[in-house]
């Protein structure tokens, strides 16, 4: 049995893993029910969890309440049906327009929110002095694929033909992110989507089949992502298994052109998710599309959003990535940027990055 890395206070700890221990048996539930009949509790059953996890995540985050150090703005995009999708443009102080950075969350396109996710995403920003627009996409069982998938596409698509209304210029660099679910939808993004340049992919989830070693090796509930959850997600996010089988969500085997932008992806070492990052990477490589993979040691699937938790040896993050520096630049740099400035200011922040 691996061991998970922790450096948190005992009371977060038994927090974080209380709730996920309520979120498998819930899951463990929900998928034995009838839905025909529990159809109303259902829909307040998915109310209720995406509450607790907006509540568990500003509790372990709550040391970085406040310290944004910029502008937030909330704005509402108009995309077909007249449907208005909620976006927050996070501005940092003397924000260098360069870069943006337009944002999808995880939580398997059924759970989380944008204020999960904010914590990270106003220190990345902060540190970086890049523009993050953090997206809430519309999210199953009431919105299944390929709603929440549009969703994305046409939010990025607007924000690329209006960078100086989001605080860019006609310049200005526009790539994606996301982790785990928003991973995926940030790399169908980019194979839909012409012009983006370039996409960071953390922990994410690019096969459905369940079929991985990564995958069997981690299906236990310490890990948090068991094959369990999957298939629940599966279940609320698409329609039938024709969905999930769909060419926009394909990533292993359909084919793929040497313009998609490059790539850096984020792994955790104990994360059911990870071969998926290797495969998808061999993917891109085959197809000329630049790739580099930053493995983070002792982290479980999770970490992303809750850097409140994992404060371990953020210096050697900053080392890792200066290695990889000169090899993928442009990404490289406005992360390390991040990590930097993070260590300036002495943030406990997260856990061990080392070399690939």
């Amino acid at each position: 049995m691996k061991n998970i890395t922790f450096c948190i206070k005992t009371n977060d700890a038994l927090c974080f893993f209380l709730f996920h221990i309520v979120l498998l048996f819930e899951i463990h539930l929900w998928r034995r029910l009838d839905e025909r009949k529990w159809i109303q509790d259902l829909a307040m059953n998915h109310k209720r969890i995406r509450q607790r996890s907006e509540d568990l995540h500003a509790k372990l985050n709550e040391k970085f309440i406040g310290t944004f150090k910029g502008q937030e703005v909330e704005r509402k995009v108009q995309i077909t049906g007249n449907t208005d999708i909620p976006v927050t443009i996070y501005t940092p102080i003397d924000a260098k327009k360069d870069k943006m950075v337009i944002f999808f969350h995880g939580g398997g396109h059924v759970i989380n929110s944008r204020k999960t996710h904010q914590t990270i995403v106003n220190i990345i920003a902060d540190a970086t002095k890049s523009i993050w627009i953090s997206v809430e996409y519309r999210l199953g069982p009431e919105y299944k694929f390929p709603i929440w998938l549009d969703d994305a596409c046409e939010v990025t698509q607007h924000i690329l033909a209006n960078k100086t209304s989001y605080g860019g210029e006609e310049n200005t660099k526009v790539g994606v992110a996301g982790d785990s679910g928003g991973g995926m939808t940030a790399a169908s993004v980019c194979r839909t989507i012409k012009n983006l340049d370039f996409q960071v992919l953390i922990c994410g989830h690019f096969e459905m089949a369940n079929s991985s070693a990564s995958r069997q090796e981690f299906n236990k509930p310490q890990f948090v992502i068991t094959i369990d959850v999957l298939n629940w997600f599966y279940a609320n996010a698409f329609h039938n298994k024709d969905d999930e089988k769909s060419p926009r969500l394909d990533f292993l085997h359909n084919q793929v052109s040497s313009t998609i932008p490059p790539c850096l992806f984020i792994v955790a070492e104990l994360d059911p998710l990870l071969d998926d990052s290797y495969q998808y990477q061999e993917v891109l490589n085959k197809a000329g599309v630049k790739t580099k993979l930053v493995l983070i040691k002792g982290a479980i699937h999770p970490f992303f959003a809750l850097p409140g938790i994992f404060t371990k040896s953020c210096q050697q993050v900053v080392d890792a990535l200066e290695c990889h520096r000169h090899y993928f630049v442009l990404l490289c740099r406005l992360v390390l940027s991040s990590f930097s400035n993070i260590i300036k200011i002495s943030l406990p922040f997260c856990y061990k990055w080392i070399r690939d």
